[in-house]
């Protein structure tokens, strides 16, 4: 099967040494891998989205204070939660939602040898094939001619799965929504998801069977609350970083708001009328932003009683799915058809918006092309942008420096949901980790000179495919990847510049023109 077919999903342990790739399609699988060494150390069989258990929880501290770890076999290090599927068509590949426990060095905590479901497969046929032949009148030609021992295989693999799924946490009938940055309470106590979660805009179900969530406890491993009143498919769910209250936004047109500790509704939105999308707790829990009206109306309500504080003053024409509140200011960024907007909320009745980047019609970026995600680095200091060809931009609000890490013209690539990191190699260093939608992993210093004076170091891309190396065995797998050139260094652009034609700019208006132009694009061949 060619990757490039599928949608692909990541994620990054929550202190960075792990790396866990997913495709929808089932066959595919999960791959873990060091993100130091580069090291594939797991394969899992899962899909879909995936998300890490914050650590919080996982590493009790024993009476000494200090943390315990999977070295004493206790408990695992890391938990990581994906999809799985029973084998069913690509359009319903998803059955339910599986939790993986792996140690400190990425590889499951209890893991069984595999079977031999082509070898089990002939020696099963063999047994039966004496009694067919005498009894029923088959033939070993018959049967070499049939599609009888590729069933058998694919039966054995499904039990074989199955078989291995014993050890792990299994909820049936589960979905993660497409729009949740985590699944997870932030002390990682608890786990959300959705059941019956299908619209209902082709008919209603009876209650029972219309979408739920769910708040499940994954230490005592059962269900604490399942939260009813939504009637169609709930597109996103959060809990607040106090991990007080679950919210939930669905196509039903409402925001839903509930006691964590008592599973009751606290309040409700009207109907806003047309399908609602995605909202996000700002990291105080005291405010949540949602998107209503077909995804064109955006609100900021008070999380205690539900009083609208804002409405964001500018109209948008194409649905708004993605808000990142900055870590430390009263404001956001959220994005809309080709538009990042920075919006200070709390600015007056409709808030300021401060800063707005418009993707540039100039044959750069697809004509359809959007801006998908938008989210703060690390301190809040770096703004990501992801546009729906995969192309990131990261902006450095104090220099106004930008970095691009583009798509080459005309190569294909999966849809990627989440795969852009960064990454502190110390106090004042950087390295940004992408997965793209061509099977490479790459890894980039970041290097940018926004203005003429200053210093810059060389950028290095290390390249990696991580799906042609799926195969490998993981506990074997000791390849350190492979380096690939940059094409244009961003000190090269600065020297390139300086040494051009014509006169440059004086002073401050040299400095400020280089500003505005921030980095040029750059990316690996």
């Amino acid at each position: 099967m060619d990757f490039i077919l599928t949608s692909l999903d990541t994620a990054l342990s929550p202190d960075s040494k792990l790396l866990a790739i997913s495709s929808s399609h089932p066959r595919v699988g999960i791959l873990i891998y060091d993100v130091a060494t580069k090291e594939l150390r797991q394969a899992l069989e899962g899909c879909g989205t995936l998300a890490f258990r914050p650590l919080a929880r996982q590493h009790q501290q024993d009476a000494e204070g200090k943390r315990a770890t999977d070295i004493s076999g206790e408990i695992p290090a890391y938990t990581l939660v994906s999809s799985f599927s029973s084998g069913e068509p690509r359009f319903q590949p998803h059955t339910g939602l599986i939790l993986w426990e792996l140690d400190s060095n990425g590889r499951l905590f209890v893991e069984e040898e595999p079977i031999d479901p082509a070898a089990i497969a002939i020696k099963a046929i063999d047994a039966i094939l004496p009694e067919l032949e005498a009894e029923h009148e088959w033939t070993r030609a018959f049967v070499d001619a049939s599609n009888l021992h590729a069933d058998f295989v694919r039966a054995l693999e499904n039990a074989s799965a199955d078989h291995r799924r014993r050890n792990n946490t299994v909820v049936q009938n589960a979905v993660i929504s497409s729009f949740v940055s985590t699944p997870f309470s932030s002390d990682g106590a608890l786990l959300l998801y959705a059941i019956n979660n299908k619209s209902t805009q082709h008919g209603m179900r009876e209650p029972n069977a219309l979408p739920q969530v769910v708040v499940y406890d994954v230490d005592v491993g059962r269900e604490v609350h399942r939260l009813r009143g939504h009637s169609d498919q709930v597109t996103w769910l959060g809990s607040s970083p106090d991990d007080q209250h679950v919210a939930s936004v669905s196509w039903d047109g409402t925001l839903r708001m509930y006691s964590t500790e008592k599973g009751e509704l606290e309040w409700a939105t009207a109907d806003s009328g047309g399908q609602s999308w995605a909202g996000a707790f700002s990291p105080d829990s005291k405010h949540i932003v949602w998107s209503s009206h077909s995804g064109k109306e955006i609100g900021v309500h008070k999380v205690a009683d539900g009083e609208v504080l804002s409405t964001f003053p500018e109209s948008v024409t194409r649905w708004c799915r993605c808000f990142s509140w900055h870590p430390t200011k009263q404001q956001m960024a959220l994005c809309a058809d080709k538009t990042v907007y920075v919006w200070q909320p709390f600015d007056g009745p409709g808030g300021v918006v401060v800063q707005r980047w418009v993707m540039d019609d100039d044959g750069q970026f697809p004509r359809m092309a959007q801006i998908q995600n938008v989210s703060w680095l690390g301190d809040g200091r770096l703004l990501s942008l992801t546009t729906s060809d995969r192309t990131v931009l990261v902006y450095d609000t104090l220099t106004n420096a930008k970095e691009v890490f583009k798509r080459p013209k005309g190569a294909d690539a999966a849809y990627v949901r989440t795969g852009f990191y960064a990454l502190a190699k110390d106090e004042e260093r950087t390295t940004y980790l992408s997965i793209d939608g061509d099977g490479k992993v790459r890894y980039w210093d970041r290097s940018v000179a926004p203005l003429p004076d200053t210093q810059s170091e060389r950028e290095s891309a290390v390249e990696r495919s991580w799906w042609e190396n799926r195969a490998e065995d993981p506990k074997a797998s000791t390849r350190k990847g492979e380096y690939a050139a940059v094409v244009s260094t961003i000190k090269e652009q600065v020297m390139g510049a300086k040494s051009g034609e014509g006169s440059a700019t004086a002073g401050d208006e040299e400095r400020e023109a280089w500003a505005q132009k921030g980095t040029g694009i750059w990316t690996a061949e």
